[in-house]
């Protein structure tokens, strides 16, 4: 999954909520203190989420960790006022995860997605997060129970997400036959999003199936072109020198910052061309721009 759906699908509900809220509620002055109390809370997690959780020294951030105490204060304040709503239960789930308390995430949305006032749409977006927090806290057959339990709702709405994102959790159980079969279907489809091509073929390639996931990269590169970086990573580990970076100078040339970025991240995968002079200049970071 890529990191804005990943976001998108981790947090996304909250906007739409307050806005409800704020309708259903009208211009009582507990309502007024609630929703400044909510609005509160959203920002602060919003910008923790954009921080890492460590410095370069392995060193939790303090501003950081003060962002989510912030918002885990102001959540308490609004449960005491007006207990019981699913976006407050479902921003504390969000608040767990950043702390990295899995477990606690995956309650904190399943108590969200019974409360009264949970609507279909956030009740989708919980059980997929809550999902993903037990497949993250180790807890992965009940993972799959869930997503599976669910699938038809979830695959009305997100398509092919629960799929792809259940085969990663059955690659890890082991289960590879299974994971396989989930990312077929996506492969049949011809009308499959790009973005859900791009991610089964990360999945295929991790599973050790490299025809597969070159079709599927090859797929998405018309409308994701950072589907080009997975396909030169792929053809250099097949020993494709050439075509490997000519792929890379195209993705370069459409994503250059993002490129350089994930070279860096990768830098292990590329070690068998980091001495090419066509290599070293994808590398580079370009000179600033003079001012005037």
């Amino acid at each position: 999954m890529n990191e804005l759906q990943k976001r998108s699908l981790l947090y996304g509900i909250g906007s739409m909520v307050l806005g409800g809220l704020g309708i259903a509620w009208g211009v009582g002055r507990a309502s007024a203190d609630v929703m400044t109390l909510l609005s509160s809370a959203d920002v602060q997690l919003r910008l923790a989420y954009g921080i890492p959780a460590k410095d370069q020294q392995g060193r939790p951030l303090d501003a950081r960790e003060k962002m989510i105490t912030e918002a885990e204060d102001y959540l308490a304040q609004v449960e005491r006022v007006q207990p019981g709503m699913a976006v407050t239960a479902e921003f504390q789930g969000f608040a767990a995860m950043l702390r990295g308390r899995w477990q606690d995430a995956a309650t904190a949305y399943r108590r969200a997605r019974g409360c009264g006032d949970c609507g279909a749409e956030q009740r989708d977006i919980l059980l997929f997060n809550e999902a993903r927090m037990l497949a993250q806290a180790g807890s992965r057959e009940q993972a799959v129970a869930l997503f599976e339990q669910n699938a038809a709702a979830l695959d009305t709405r997100f398509g092919h997400q629960r799929s792809i994102e259940q085969a990663a959790v059955l690659r890890e159980l082991g289960r590879r036959t299974d994971a396989e079969r989930l990312l077929d279907a996506v492969m049949r489809d011809g009308a499959a999003a790009p973005m859900a091509s791009l991610q089964a073929g990360q999945q295929y390639e991790r599973l050790g199936h490299p025809a597969k996931a070159e079709a599927m990269f090859t797929r998405a590169a018309a409308g994701v072109p950072i589907a080009d970086y997975h396909l030169a990573r792929l053809k250099l580990q097949l020993g494709e020198v050439d075509t490997s970076l000519q792929l890379l100078e195209r993705a370069a040339q459409a994503l250059p910052a993002e490129v350089r970025r994930r070279i860096r991240e990768d830098a292990e995968a590329w070690q068998a061309v980091a001495g090419e002079a066509r290599f070293r200049e994808l590398c580079a970071t370009p000179p600033a721009t003079p001012g005037r």
